[in-house]
């Protein structure tokens, strides 16, 4: 082969390649946008609700003495109707359950009820009414608490002469200051919301989800304390009320997110429960919203609810099926 013709092979086969690796970028290029376009055009996916936790136990509404299904109804919400689901905001297809943690009582459970004991000024002993329940008593001060879960109920039936409370924030950041030092304030418990009633202090747990979670007692948690001045002063305190259970965030199953139609029937039924009772048949229910139920004793599972409110009225309906799906 001549050198010429040398030259001229490969001339050709630098054009041959470089046409082929303009066609290759052409043709992935055209691919990805091909596949773009593709992609757009699939329906979204669709998450579907795992029900782990199988069937639901029943929610443990506190009993009332008056049904739901005593009243009329009118929807006077913002949108004049009930939320739709898988619409509206907040109002997302599935929900999430959360499970709740059973504890147990330990070899050092009795002498933190002992510690406890003393910090709210009880020295005597314990009366052991059973192996989990401790009963301390002094002068005034009762003190029943549980080895398994650490909840208590203590009070002060003395009469101690009234003094002036501090301003509502003020009465609910003294509370949890005293929880503190009673070394039972619970990271929940710090940034959860709070309510003053004449000299009742309550605190809630924190929203989980953008969800407020509700208790046997609507304006009443199940975290509470009655004072006859400051909070500050244990002193002060006539009554406390602990039972926390701690709920597992990195533990849930989602299930489908029942219908408000189907909730707003359960109330008409009545299935809901009335929180507060208003002075009339008739009631208007201007607002409705979720969140979590927790009961007063142990169940297993943080369970979703309607919250139905209007003017004096509160009620609750389960936000899942009687199925649990």
């Amino acid at each position: 082969m001549t050198l010429t013709q040398i030259a001229v092979f490969t001339r050709r086969t630098i054009v041959l390649s470089a046409a082929a690796l303009i066609l290759t970028i052409v043709g992935f290029i055209g691919y990805k946008i091909w596949l773009n376009y593709y992609l757009s055009t699939l329906p979204p996916v669709e998450e579907v609700p795992d029900t782990k936790f199988g069937s639901l136990p029943s929610l443990e509404f506190p009993a009332t003495g008056v049904s739901s299904s005593n009243f009329s109804y009118s929807l006077d919400t913002a949108t004049g109707g009930l939320p739709k689901v898988g619409q509206d905001p907040g109002f997302g297809k599935i929900i999430r359950v959360y499970f709740i943690v059973k504890t147990y009582a330990t070899f050092l459970s009795a002498q933190r009820s002992q510690d406890l004991a003393e910090k709210l000024g009880i020295k005597t002993s314990a009366q052991i009414v059973s192996e989990t329940n401790y009963v301390y008593k002094q002068d005034n001060k009762i003190l029943e608490v549980n080895l398994d879960s650490g909840n208590f109920k203590f009070k002060n039936e003395a009469t101690p002469e009234a003094k002036p409370l501090n301003e509502e924030s003020r009465l609910a950041t003294d509370f949890k200051n005293v929880l503190s030092f009673l070394g039972i304030l619970k990271e929940e418990l710090k940034s959860g919301r709070s309510q003053v009633a004449g000299s009742q202090i309550s605190i809630w747990p924190k929203d989980i989800d953008g969800k407020a979670i509700f208790t046997p007692e609507f304006n009443k948690s199940l975290i509470n304390a009655t004072v006859s001045g400051p909070a500050g002063n244990l002193e002060n305190y006539l009554s406390l009320e602990f039972t926390f259970f701690p709920i597992d965030e990195s533990t849930y199953a989602t299930y489908p997110l029942r219908r408000a139609e189907e909730a707003f029937e359960d109330l008409k039924q009545g299935k809901g429960v009335v929180m507060i009772e208003p002075a009339k048949p008739q009631v208007s229910i201007t607002s409705v919203n979720l969140g979590y139920y927790l009961a007063e004793s142990y169940t297993p599972y943080l369970q979703p609810i309607y919250i139905f409110e209007g003017p004096q009225f509160v009620a609750f309906a389960s936000a899942i099926g009687p199925s649990g799906n």
